[in-house]
């Protein structure tokens, strides 16, 4: 592993039901290194925003949490840790498809989810804990669709087997997913946020162009025009008014 820190401490788990749980139930036990990585291969009941399951067929696609110790990130920039996860797994997707067309449709879908063009191939779930005013740990939780050919929950996922129309040996993929995370996290550390917000932005999903929402049982149009700090989508609305929405409260139609 060429990485100073992420990816150093390894666990690796035959079978688990989801990598976030059991770094949570380690963190609750005892401290463990900075930059710990926990993993499978068959992952059996995978957690995504909004209580959704994360579909993964065994031995087929990369489950792992990462923990860290951001305690220099106060709790309302914590979405900032999602910025850079996001655009690690991007980082990554553009390493790996690096010849093909499709790195340009490499999008970060808010609030965590990586797209290439309109159907998903990894998704975030970072759960984190405080102290006083500062976030204490954090695990990082990433689940990317690599060698899976068949989807049986959802016609909108891709996997890079089936863009690249090739297998690719997991273990390699995930060495190469803690340097470009190790990277991100270290750009953060070194405050460098005009260059993280930059490289956000030019990967955010359906950027100013007009887009279907609901909010409140309400369908109506807007544009996205970025995210704030704390991680709310910016939306431009026909009437010129720009309104910042939450987790639950939009929805992409």
């Amino acid at each position: 592993m060429k990485t100073l820190f992420i990816g150093q401490n390894i666990i690796h788990l035959k079978s688990v039901d989801s990598t976030n749980s059991y770094a949570s139930e380690l963190l609750r036990q005892n401290s463990i290194p900075e930059g710990s990585l926990i993993y499978t291969f068959e992952q059996t009941n995978g957690r995504g925003q909004r209580g959704n399951v994360w579909e993964s067929e065994p031995n087929k696609n990369i489950t792992l949490s990462m923990v860290l110790y951001p305690n220099f990130l106060s709790a309302d920039k914590q979405y900032l840790l999602t910025k850079i996860t996001s655009l690690a797994v991007a980082d990554l997707m553009a390493d790996v498809l690096e010849s093909s067309e499709k790195t340009g449709k490499i999008k970060i879908k808010w609030p965590n989810d990586i797209y290439i063009g309109e159907k998903k191939i990894g998704g975030i779930l970072i759960e984190n804990t405080l102290r006083d005013t500062n976030l204490q740990s954090s695990i990082i939780g990433i689940g990317i669709n690599i060698n899976q050919i068949v989807f049986h929950t959802t016609d909108k996922s891709t996997s890079l087997a089936l863009l690249a129309n090739n297998q690719f040996d997991l273990k390699e993929i995930m060495d190469k997913l803690c340097m470009f995370m190790e990277a991100r996290y270290l750009q953060l550390k070194a405050n460098k946020l005009g260059n993280i917000d930059f490289a956000y932005l030019q990967r955010l999903y359906r950027l100013n162009v007009w887009n279907h929402f609901v909010s409140d049982s309400e369908p109506f149009e807007g544009k996205i025009t970025g995210v704030s700090n704390s991680g709310k989508l910016q939306v431009l609305l026909k009437t010129e008014e720009t309104r910042e929405f939450d987790l639950k409260e939009i929805v992409f139609i």
